[in-house]
């Protein structure tokens, strides 16, 4: 039997006899020894995904067919903008195209089993944007109900279909950000390349191949391409551009072109908007800040941007792949972006600190009231800092030299650093040792001497902690007592002794083992004895502490951080059941 055709190539591709091959490159896959598109299938795979995508044209020569039969003219094409029976069969044979090019995700030698229970079944490539290798694949029939099967792949898109406004609310153009296409005057959102994190049209090739073999007589003009087009996509990709140094140049330059052209037209009443999700310890890997952002956010600055605000919005779903199990960022940050005044001013190196030590705090606390998860409280301090730092026209080094935007990040989150110590002065002495403690030696038993001096210099007594119930003090071994061992029973408005770290470990126990709604009922008692804005600013500051070393400890204390504003909501309810329920003193007039 003649083997099927195969995709199509990215660069170089190679010809056996009349069938057509194609090369992966950047897909995740090229390296490791797939060298081909049809190597991700399996050859039963390959003669069901062919079949299937032939009979797409077939099937749109039987919608016309029965179409005209029906009374319809003929008329244009769907790409000329036709209205009769071509058009409706153009359009019939794009929805299916579009439910045999989902099919290859699930039918392919990549495609991973879902062994959770309300699940088992074949699931696709994707679980990330990108194609990982994997040691043992799931391949399912393309004709037994489930994902791998046409009729489900059709239905899904069916369902989309019937969701769509029989009237379109706006119009979409394809254009280049940065071409003079672009309209000046237009208010711009937008959710950019993420440097090289993604390599968009290398992943999109997976179903392009397939795409273009469906429906290329369907749409001649917009399928022209063997493989998607890659020399203008705002992506830094080495092997594209000749290397890292020159891939970084592109994405650069093309940034700053994209920014510049937004800039012309910009109108002050209304902000441009950028989004962007990036963890903090990425932010770190390289020592100061990553290349990625500090490039983008270099691209905004130098086109006359000015950043002016920052929030975050819940835009990551708890269950995708990439969050099971991981500190995973729960919100994309939204920056501001409003024309720099031609008037602004430079200032120096010292003029920049001194001006994020007196607006970063109150930034902090904003945020902080405001509920962010405490694993996106580092990323969404960038926006205040950088605030501060785009206002200038320049900050000038000590030797002249201009600031780079990598070096202010780098600042912004050492100044972030000091302003959490200093809201550690703020607590109370039993606190404060024990987050020193907890800083240096984390749950680890140590000596009761070293426990002795930290407890002089934090105005309290080993023996006086022990009483409150935060630690063990035992043979001469000193250690702190991690929430799940601390008193289930423990009743905050008996306590002689409560600080605001008890109060915090208890509240992050019985927030991960009883909920919200019985840990919104400590919080209403706790409230009556300590700060809980303190509470609040503590378990903040454990989760910066915890999050690189001891992920268990950040992922409960990221917990606190996220939930208070649902575990406030519950404290008011359960303190008003408790004023509904209150006895009542009945007068009896017969006394």
């Amino acid at each position: 039997m003649e083997e099927p055709d195969r995709p199509a190539a990215p660069t170089r591709p190679t010809t056996r006899g009349s069938h057509q091959r194609s090369k992966l490159r950047r897909a995740n896959v090229g390296r490791w020894i797939r060298a081909q598109f049809a190597d991700l299938f399996t050859n039963r795979q390959l003669t069901a995904l062919t079949t299937f995508s032939d009979l797409v044209a077939e099937a749109r020569e039987q919608v016309l067919k029965d179409a005209l039969a029906a009374g319809l003219s003929e008329g244009d094409r769907l790409e000329a903008g036709g209205s009769d029976a071509a058009a409706y069969a153009d359009a019939v044979a794009t929805y299916l195209g579009m439910a045999v090019d989902r099919l290859t995700s699930t039918n392919c030698s990549l495609s991973r089993w879902n062994s959770a229970p309300s699940k088992e079944s074949v699931t696709d490539v994707f679980g990330r944007q990108a194609i990982p290798m994997v040691w043992d694949f799931a391949e399912g029939s393309p004709f037994n109900p489930g994902p791998c099967e046409l009729n489900w792949s059709v239905t899904w898109v069916a369902r989309a279909v019937e969701r769509l406004p029989a009237t379109p609310y706006a119009s979409a153009l394809q254009l280049d950000a940065a071409s003079p296409g672009m309209n000046a005057h237009a208010i711009v959102s937008t959710d950019p390349p993420y440097y090289d994190n993604i390599g968009y049209s290398d992943l999109s090739d997976f179903f392009y191949v397939w795409l273009r073999r469906s429906l290329q007589t369907t749409h001649p003009r917009l399928l022209t391409t063997l493989l998607v087009p890659k020399a203008e996509e705002l992506v830094a990709n080495p092997y594209r551009h000749g290397g890292r140094d020159e891939a970084s140049q592109f994405f650069e330059d093309g940034f700053e072109r994209v920014f510049a052209r937004a800039r012309e037209g910009a109108h002050e009443d209304f902000p441009i908007t950028v989004y962007y999700a990036f963890k903090q310890a990425e932010l770190e890997s390289e020592g100061v800040a990553s290349t990625g952002w500090a490039t983008l956010l270099e691209g905004m600055i130098r086109s006359g941007w000015s950043i002016t605000a920052t929030w975050p919005i819940r835009s990551e779903r708890s269950g995708r792949m990439t969050s099971v199990g991981t500190n995973a960022l729960a919100s994309s940050i939204v920056l501001a972006l409003r024309p720099r005044h031609d008037s602004a001013q430079a200032t120096t190196r010292r003029g920049f600190l001194a001006a994020l030590k007196v607006e970063l705090p109150q930034a902090l606390r904003e945020m902080q009231q405001g509920a962010i998860a405490p694993v996106d409280l580092a990323q969404a301090t960038i926006g205040p800092g950088m605030a501060v730092f785009s206002r200038y026209s320049k900050v000038v080094e000590a030797d002249g030299s201009a600031m780079s935007v990598k070096t202010a990040l780098a600042l912004i989150n050492q100044s972030l650093d000091e302003v959490l110590a200093e809201q550690d002065g703020d607590l109370d002495a039993d606190s404060r040792f024990c987050l020193k403690w907890f800083t240096q030696y984390g749950w680890e038993t140590k000596r009761f001497g070293e426990a002795d001096v930290l407890a002089r210099a934090t105005n309290t007594s080993v023996d006086g902690l022990a009483r409150g119930g935060v630690l063990t003090s035992r043979s001469g071994d000193v250690r702190l007592l991690p929430p799940a061992e601390l008193e289930p029973a423990w009743d905050p408005l008996a306590d002689e002794r409560i600080s605001v770290w008890e109060a915090t470990m208890h509240l992050a126990r019985v927030l991960d083992a009883d909920g919200v709604e019985a840990a919104g009922v400590l919080m209403s008692r706790v409230g009556q004895r300590v700060d809980l804005d303190a509470v609040q600013l503590l378990a903040y500051r454990l989760y910066e502490l915890t999050q690189a070393s001891r992920p268990g400890d950040a992922l409960l204390f990221n917990g606190l951080g996220t939930s208070w504003s649902d575990l406030t909501t519950a404290a008011r309810r359960s303190e008003q059941q408790a004023t509904f329920t209150e006895p009542q003193l009945v007068y009896d007039e017969g006394e």
